[in-house]
């Protein structure tokens, strides 16, 4: 992406999924105008050159990025070579600040280092060359290791996300419930997925209980939902008022969506459960309705949906005119892998 770069950055993931978490960041990033350039991405750790509001997009958006900032120094996985990086890094923005260290160690890797001797020697190197001071409480500054399959890293923290606050979204705690409702923390990714701009109108032709459309609207987004079964559309109005937000809700089918226009599309079609739902009507639903999110969406706007793996929607998507920009795969149990791909209305 194009523009300028004002810094190599390292952003610690969520391991909830192996390729979402990362291809969430760059969606918000890409939503929101930042400019990037990746330069690595290890298990549960990326490397980007960003520039300018970064941490403000991400802190405020997203649902699988923990935590980062300006990338110190990346060693090999060696006391050695640690201690080397250590000494010749460049500490000068801990300069009359307070900081506080945290070494984190993704899942199994490179056991023969220790987080705490770690954490301790990072200290050390930090005093040893400037003036701050050690505050474990509430430090102006965190520094942040992460030892992972790349090596060890180290970075100057900038922005946390709330994560918690998904939980407390959790969809049992909502006025209205459903089951089979995906968890918070996965509606926001789609709708991040779908590369929508803060401010911009969003929809879910399949809207359901309303769960895209609340993660949606917390973001600064204007939301619309559609639903074929008018129990969802009220249930959905009682769920957004539940959480203060405003959003157009009509009782309406998918592929005839009463909306000219969207900025990104998100959402998550009925599968069905019967074998012979999930045949060829469920696919010419799903066709249907990407043939008219094509025609709603502006040239270069994304829609990201999901459908059973064996329906193969990079095929549905690609008939219906969309270029397929990336798939991920998700386990959900032993006899469904749900594909999620994001289309592009060029």
């Amino acid at each position: 992406m194009s523009g300028t770069l004002d810094g190599r950055v390292a952003l610690l993931l969520s391991g909830e999924h192996p390729s979402l978490p990362s291809a969430e960041a760059v969606a918000v990033l890409e939503a929101e105008g930042v400019p990037y350039s990746p330069i690595a991405n290890h298990d549960q750790l990326s490397i980007l050159d960003v520039g300018a509001g970064f941490a403000r997009a991400l802190e405020t958006r997203s649902a699988m990025v923990m935590e980062g900032g300006r990338l110190i120094l990346v060693a090999e996985p060696s006391y050695d070579r640690i201690n080397n990086s250590l000494v010749h890094a460049d500490w000068g923005l801990l300069n009359g600040k307070s900081f506080g260290v945290k070494v984190t160690r993704v899942r199994e890797y490179h056991q023969g280092l220790n987080t705490q001797r770690l954490q301790g020697e990072i200290g050390h190197a930090i005093i040893g060359q400037t003036d701050s001071r050690v505050d474990l409480r509430s430090p102006e500054i965190w520094i942040r290791g992460v030892v992972t399959n790349g090596g060890f890293f180290v970075f100057a923290r900038m922005f946390a996300t709330d994560r918690k606050s998904f939980g407390r979204r959790r969809p049992k705690s909502r006025p209205y419930f459903h089951p089979g409702v995906l968890e918070p923390k996965i509606a926001r990714t789609f709708v991040n997925l779908s590369r929508i701009r803060t401010g911009g109108t969003f929809l879910d032709p399949f809207c359901g209980t309303g769960g895209f459309l609340i993660e949606a609207g917390l973001i600064g987004c204007d939301p619309f939902g559609v639903d074929l079964d008018p129990r969802m559309v009220r249930g959905a109005k009682t769920n957004l008022s539940h959480y203060g937000i405003e959003a157009q809700l009509v009782h309406g089918d998918a592929r005839r969506v009463p909306l000219n226009r969207a900025d990104g599309i998100a959402t998550d079609p009925p599968y069905g459960r019967g074998a012979s739902t999930m045949g060829g009507e469920v696919r010419q639903i799903l066709l249907d309705f990407l043939e008219e999110a094509g025609g709603i969406l502006p040239r270069g706007g994304f829609v990201c949906t999901a459908a059973p793996m064996e329906l193969d929607p990079c095929v549905i998507a690609i008939e219906a005119g969309l270029t397929v920009r990336e798939e991920h795969r998700m386990r959900v149990h032993k006899s469904l892998t749900r594909s999620i791909i994001v289309g592009e209305r060029l």
